[in-house]
């Protein structure tokens, strides 16, 4: 591939491109001020090489650097701009993108993304947050007339004379390689009873939660690390749990209504209404795109049995990914279709039973298990049905290993909120009249109060 300049830079650097030179590899030289670098570019296999000169040399551009100072000077890790420590920054500029090294991260900055990222100007409304550029009537082969990084700051100028900034920050939060090389905020906890066991409990105060937006983060902290978590010393009062799950976001309303209060009476043609045990699985495989945390509140109890259970199904999918990589790419493949079906009602649900992130880390983004709602398996073709039942019944294996099931006996006053996107979720069997609220939330509303309150 033709390369245009290369650059390392540990304070502030420029380079500018003709116009012409999109139709001609000629020689161009930029004389430089004060303020910048002095840089010659020279035509040599069609590569254009950068002098870098030191803020000394610049103002007298007839000095010359040693090969040994060129190099002790290329070799510094920081240079203070601002009075903030920066990390040195190269760039590499190719024909359709810039490569950028900042940080440690290496990252290739397609022209046309930069141009349809630009948040300077008429580019960007800041006040609305939504982009103002046409993508689709950028120039599919739109190149920079200048690239400048300025403390901390990548400068482009297009060939219509719009300038661009970005942070480099920015660019390493937003970028599809910076995403790769910078650690998450949060990262989740992949649990086993043991694991839980040397954890503090992931609860909060139900006043205190209310009142404060920090517990309400520990909370959203607690749900998000380990895929579930507690408000205690609640009312026992419907109202109460409308409040403790209105305090993240708004309910989510389904076929169910917006808020349940269930127990064994068979109300709705589904076995969470009967006494019976219920076995691991997660809510809404029936819907395209599932709750993401599902409330329950146990009112009263006169009777035996009815502990919960709780089981980490991104642990049991990791499990099943070491150990049976091949049973773990068909579950994360294949699609297969559930239902609810009621006289008045019939919704259907199809996805993977694991579900991945877009991009190279194939992180798991949530898991739809729950056999009893699965429809006719119609989506696998018969050479591949015995290969999709083997990886389900390994994964099943992991799921209802002993070590995995986390069971809790619920009081009256005890708010369980679950990631049902994440962990399963069941009980035992039990007699007597049982009763549970609760409701679910949309993960999209659950996330983005979250980032609002900086636990992500």
């Amino acid at each position: 591939m033709h390369l245009r300049s290369l650059a390392s830079f540990p304070g502030r650097i420029s380079q500018s491109l003709s116009v012409s030179r999109k139709y001609s590899a000629g020689l161009l030289t930029t004389q430089s001020t004060h303020a910048r670098n002095v840089q010659t570019f020279t035509k040599l296999h069609k590569v254009k090489r950068v002098q870098l000169l030191t803020p000394a040399q610049s103002a007298h551009p007839s000095s010359s650097l040693s090969t040994s100072t060129r190099a002790k000077s290329s070799s510094r890790i920081e240079e203070r701009t601002r009075g903030v420590p920066v990390s040195v920054t190269k760039f590499l500029q190719h024909e359709d993108h810039l490569q950028l090294e900042y940080k440690g991260a290496k990252l290739k900055l397609n022209y046309v993304w930069l141009r349809d990222h630009c948040r300077t100007g008429d580019s960007f409304n800041h006040q609305t947050q939504q982009r103002m550029v046409d993508s689709a009537l950028i120039d599919p082969n739109i190149q920079p007339l200048n690239v400048a990084i300025d403390d901390g700051t990548l400068n482009i100028t297009w060939p219509d004379g719009h300038q661009s900034e970005y942070d480099l920050e920015w660019l390493l939060s937003n970028t599809y390689e910076g995403k790769q090389h910078i650690q998450r905020t949060l990262e989740p906890l992949l649990w086993d009873v043991e694991t839980l066991s040397a954890s503090p409990s992931p609860s909060v105060s139900y006043q205190d939660y209310l009142a404060d937006d920090g517990q309400l983060a520990n909370l959203l902290h607690n749900l998000l690390k380990y895929g579930f978590a507690f408000v205690e010393d609640a009312p026992v009062t419907v109202e109460a749990t409308l409040a403790a799950a209105e305090r993240i976001c708004q309910i989510r309303e389904t076929f169910f209504g917006r808020f349940w209060c269930f127990t064994s009476d068979l109300e709705r043609q589904d076995t969470a209404y009967t006494a019976e045990s219920l076995g691991a699985h997660t809510d809404n495989t029936y819907l395209n795109e599932p709750s993401g945390v599902q409330v329950f509140h146990k009112m009263e109890h006169a009777g035996e049995g009815g502990d919960t259970l709780l089981v980490d199904g991104f642990h049991a999918a990791e499990r099943l990914r070491r150990d049976d990589p091949e049973g773990f790419d068909i579950l994360s493949s294949v699609s297969v279709p559930h239902h609810y079906l009621e006289p008045a009602v019939h919704t259907t649900g199809v996805g993977p039973v694991l579900e991945l992130e877009p991009g190279a880390t194939k992180d798991l983004k949530l898991i739809r298990y729950n056999i009893h709602d699965r429809a006719c398996l119609d989506t696998v073709p018969m050479e591949d049905v015995g290969r999709w039942y083997a990886a389900l019944r390994n994964l099943t294996r992991y799921i209802r290993d002993p070590a995995s099931e986390y069971w809790v006996k619920l009081k009256p006053g005890q708010i369980l909120l679950t990631y049902n996107w994440r962990v399963l979720h069941g009980r035992s069997a039990f007699t007597g009249r049982r009763r549970v609220a609760g409701c679910y939330l949309p993960r999209d509303d659950v996330i983005s109060r979250a980032r609002v309150l900086k636990v992500i």
